[in-house]
């Protein structure tokens, strides 16, 4: 048989911005962080695409299912000291549904990258040289733009048009990150790398309801699975210092990655073809 990556390995990280973002990312290693609640905002104004409304949900019921909303309140509540699960929720309507949410989660600094893992590849049959192939879906692309046409998208100003960041070596990259971010004051346990994973939010219908039992903030790695063509990998810093939120609330300069990363111009609403090279080992 032949042996074969971990499943969990990853080829590249991508990164889809606009072309502006793109060259300061590649000259200076300028990233800007996000927060879950401001991608809520943006599914509010734009709909579902680069925004997600149900974006750090805890758990969720059906607005007239009293009995369900009463023992998630309860659970979640900060309503006494004793109480192991407490935090301070937001709860909000949406589709019919009452979400509840963190509310200091959901101001925690995000960064989001597309994965490409090992996985996205066929596993060889064989050993020797081979050409593998994968391929980024096209709504990846168009969820970036708000679904907008080709023609619509090239009437944009040059600096606004779409464009890929592509990391070639993304432990570099991180550790470039992490030496930035212990600049200001963040420790290594504040910094949260991980998979996102995905939930079909209408698995149990209409009425249904759920409690995703994460531990503070791992309910940010979780996603509804209309985004699962994102393949999404996060990092999150989680910390309660208003210095470190508002420093990572501007962008910030990690230094020039051309030598770990390469700008890809364009938009590509039929999505992209990946192709390399590998040699495979034979395993008896």
């Amino acid at each position: 048989m032949c042996a074969w990556m971990n499943p969990n390995d990853n080829i590249l990280r991508i990164r889809l911005t606009e072309m502006q973002y793109a060259k300061a990312f590649i000259e200076r290693g300028n990233i800007k962080f996000s927060t879950p609640e401001s991608w809520v905002k943006y599914a509010e104004s734009h709909g579902d695409g680069r925004g997600d409304a149900y974006e750090g949900t805890l758990a969720f019921c059906h607005c007239l299912d009293y009995e369900r909303f009463l023992e998630l309140e309860q659970k979640y509540s900060p309503t006494t000291i004793l109480n192991p699960n407490a935090r301070e929720l937001t709860k909000k309507v949406y589709k019919q549904r009452v979400l509840f949410k963190d509310k200091r989660s959901m101001q925690l600094p995000c960064f989001c990258l597309y994965v490409m893992k090992i996985t996205s590849f066929t596993p060889p049959q064989k050993a020797g040289k081979q050409r593998l192939r994968t391929s980024i879906p096209g709504s990846y692309f168009k969820d970036f733009v708000d679904n907008k046409s080709e023609d619509e998208v090239s009437k944009l100003p040059q600096p606004e048009q779409p464009a890929l960041i592509v990391i070639e070596n993304f432990e570099a990259f991180l550790s470039r990150l992490k030496k930035k971010l212990f600049s200001l004051g963040i420790q290594e346990n504040e910094i949260l790398v991980s998979y996102t994973s995905y939930f079909d939010f209408e698995k149990y219908g209409q009425t249904g309801w759920y409690d995703f039992q994460q531990k503070y903030p791992k309910e940010l790695f979780v996603k509804n699975s209309r985004f699962i063509d994102q393949s999404e990998g996060r990092i999150i810093i989680n910390t309660k210092k208003p210095d470190v939120i508002e420093a990572l609330s501007k962008p910030i300069d990690l230094g020039n990655m051309s030598d770990i990363a390469q700008l890809i111009p364009g938009y590509y609403p039929e999505g992209i073809d990946i192709e390399l090279t590998a040699s495979i080992i034979s395993e008896k």
